[in-house]
């Protein structure tokens, strides 16, 4: 993508300026916004949503003035992913499962806010830009979920199940470790290659680190370290990388052993994985307050169930599965039999927690195939980047690393294809990959015509 000139020499309108100034800087308002949630609670619908549409009108109109084009990645995960969209679309088509119609809206817009994100960050400034307003998103929530601890507040509680832990401006507080984790794990990338404030990578990682286990999410207790982990390896710096990333898991360590809630939960935690392992009932025995810890059985998870109910409907429909946004209807129908007799209510989970097996159960082998195809091309292509050295190279490496806590956290709180940080991501991944293939096409562009003249002498 790239802007049209100005053919009169003089200076724009005041309509165009505006166009240019919302698809400048809006890519980072849209970031600010993501985590807000609650707002869908005041304003019928979330005010990131909102201002993705302001963004999307100014570049629709920026494109009928033609002063920005429109250009499709050439990544070959891409075309892939295209094809997964379509084939969902397909799938949703034929079956039409009741209560689908938000997975089905999801997987049919969001690839229109990547490709969008794709189109409208056209150079360095523009992807720190998007980076920074990251940082200061996940900042700004950690500290406003320390004040709410604190004060023992809370914005909203959607679910009086969890009104306990901090799900500060989310609807669930494991989307909102999986967001705080993400927030330490670019701190970690962007402090290690010194883009961006340092100050704010370090806050934002200490922030991140600090709050993330008053959420009591299990998956983001074991999660974050793996995330900052990944960062670590990943980074360019990896000195600086692993100096950060130290930071972090110390104040995580501390914030989890200074809480008596966090520090039980963390036990269980690891009880029910040694569970899962051995196959038996295991705890580590008694608090420091003199109680006995819960004991902890890896196959009373609710996960346990959805799983297998899931790995049944893959058996029954191998090829194309129950139908996409059809996981939940069938479990609670035609494959009732897995629920578990003592739980009813909202104690009864019906919603896959994991995205893989989600894809399995609801698009059989065709949608799997493509699932696994698009992951390993989008992996294969971050390599080589991450090969190619720093650069250009950074900017791609730096979304394509978060797509790997995101593809994690969903195995166990479900949320991939619907997770509105995959796609932008994925946006600020293509649009990176566009900058050398168009450096390239600007140096044949200007080498070509030579050729062509002398090769037309040579042939006359």
């Amino acid at each position: 993508m790239s802007r049209f000139p100005e053919s009169n020499g003089g200076s724009l309108p005041a309509i165009d300026r505006a166009a240019e100034l919302v698809a400048t800087f809006g890519v980072a308002a849209y970031v600010l916004c993501l985590p807000l949630e609650f707002t869908g609670v005041l304003l019928r619908q979330q005010l990131s949503r909102y201002v993705l549409v302001v963004v999307a009108l100014a570049f629709a109109y920026l494109l009928l003035a033609r002063r920005r084009t429109i250009t499709l990645p050439r990544s070959p995960s891409f075309w892939v992913l295209v094809a997964y969209v379509g084939v969902s679309l397909a799938s949703w088509v034929v079956t039409r499962p009741p209560g689908s119609l938000s997975s089905v809206a999801d997987i049919a817009l969001y690839p229109f806010v990547a490709l969008l994100v794709a189109n409208l960050v056209l150079d360095e400034a523009g992807h720190r830009r998007a980076w920074v307003a990251l940082l200061v998103s996940c900042l700004a929530v950690a500290v406003l979920g320390a004040a709410l601890y604190v004060t023992h507040l809370a914005i909203w509680t959607p679910n009086p199940l969890v009104s306990a832990r901090m799900n500060i401006t989310f609807g669930d507080p494991n989307i909102t470790a999986r967001f705080l984790a993400l927030g330490a794990c670019a701190a970690v990338l962007l402090f290690s290659a010194r883009k961006g404030p340092s100050w704010l990578a370090v806050a934002t990682a200490i922030a991140c680190a600090a709050v993330l286990p008053l959420t009591l999410s299990r998956s983001g207790l074991i999660l974050f370290v793996v995330a900052v982990a990944v960062a670590v390896v990943v980074a360019f710096q990896h000195r600086r990388a692993a100096t950060i990333g130290a930071v972090a898991l110390l104040v995580f360590a501390i914030s989890i052993g200074v809480n008596p809630d966090t520090r039980q939960r963390a036990e269980d935690t690891a009880a029910t994985a040694v569970s899962a392992v051995t196959g038996r009932p295991f705890t580590f025995g008694a608090t420091a307050q003199g109680t006995v810890s819960h004991v902890q059985v890896a196959s009373e998870d609710n996960r346990r169930y959805l799983v297998a109910a899931g790995l049944r409907m893959f058996q029954d429909h191998p090829v194309t599965g129950v139908g996409f946004g059809g996981y939940q209807r069938a479990l609670l129908t035609t494959y009732r039999g897995f629920l578990p007799s003592n739980l009813s209510g909202a104690n009864l989970d019906s919603v896959s927690h994991s995205s893989f097996v989600t894809v399995m159960a609801e698009q059989g082998a065709i949608g799997t195939l493509l699932f696994v195809a698009f992951l390993l091309l989008f992996a294969m292509e971050a390599w080589r980047s991450r090969r190619a050295g720093e650069g250009w190279s950074l900017w791609i490496v730096l979304p394509a690393t978060l797509v790997i806590p995101i593809f994690l956290f969903s195995q166990f709180e479900g949320r991939f294809f619907t997770e509105p940080y995959l796609w932008l991501m994925l946006g600020l991944t293509y649009s990176a990959q566009r900058r050398p293939q168009l450096a390239s096409r600007s140096e044949s562009s200007r080498t070509d015509p030579a050729r062509r003249r002398s090769s037309w002498v040579e042939g006359a």
